[in-house]
């Protein structure tokens, strides 16, 4: 990430905690705004320009978003335009971080929102149609909606649901899956943590399972949030990728290797 966008994510998170009182109507809020800068490319290079003066971006802040959305939002927005963005798409995504960042901050149970994710990615992967479905440019957004609100509605919690119906509408990553990983990251974030993805051939023990969670935690020098996926493809050992940084000790790793070192 550019320095540029690195301070203007400060202020930008800065302006969202400014804010008295943040609810989920706050980041449904947010999330609107976000999908209205990555469906206008005009509106996100005016926002994001470096050369405009403050009081002009502020000006179209108000002119867009004004009537449709709180003052405590339009304030944030006012704050996020008036930053300085490596490039529009960053400003763009930031939005829906903050989106992310309300929610979390307005939850109860973080640990369970984090959980609720992971199982709802797991579902998804573990059906290729359901997948395609969600992922697919063919449907609409509110076609991807009713389908994520049929399987969801009273089996999880209002913020799961409210972040799985955004991830439909999301430009951040391709894939749905990949947009429900990146939020569970931007929650870790929010809380202080990061979050292990740890895939294994066969399902882990509780004892194996603490002794992998401590000696990540020391390798790492933070608490972590653990996700585990049982992968029968991946033959033996472990796969870990935290907030991007992978440890791959697999034996698939090892035979791939062993093949390039042969070839």
């Amino acid at each position: 990430m550019a320095s540029s966008t690195r301070q203007a994510r400060i202020v930008a998170q800065g302006a969202l905690d400014a804010l008295s009182h943040v609810n989920s109507n706050t980041a449904t809020e947010l999330f609107a705004a976000a999908n209205a800068l990555h469906s206008s490319k005009q509106l996100r290079a005016a926002l994001s320009d470096p050369s405009a003066e403050a009081a002009s971006k502020e000006q179209l802040v108000r002119k867009v978003f004004e009537s449709k959305l709180s003052h405590e939002v339009v304030s944030v927005l006012i704050a996020v335009a008036t930053a300085r963005w490596s490039s529009a798409r960053d400003m763009a995504d930031s939005m829906e971080s903050l989106g992310v960042r309300a929610l979390a901050r307005s939850s109860k149970d973080l640990d369970g929102l984090q959980t609720e994710l992971f199982e709802i990615q797991q579902m998804v992967a573990a059906d290729s149609e359901l997948e395609l479905a969600l992922s697919s440019t063919r449907a609409t957004g509110e076609q991807k909606q009713a389908l994520v609100t049929k399987l969801l509605s009273g089996k999880v919690s209002e913020a799961a649901q409210v972040l799985a119906i955004q991830a439909v509408f999301s430009k951040t990553y391709k894939r749905f899956a990949e947009v429900l990983e990146q939020y569970g990251f931007w929650i870790a974030e929010f809380a202080g943590e990061s979050v292990a993805h740890i895939r294994v051939a066969r399902e882990l023990s509780t004892a194996q399972l603490e002794r992998l969670t401590k000696a990540l935690a020391g390798y790492f020098g933070r608490e972590l949030q653990i996700n585990v996926e049982v992968d029968p493809e991946i033959i033996g050992g472990v796969h870990i990728a935290i907030n991007g940084e992978v440890l791959d000790a697999t034996v698939l790793t090892k035979l791939q290797n062993a093949r390039l070192q042969l070839g």
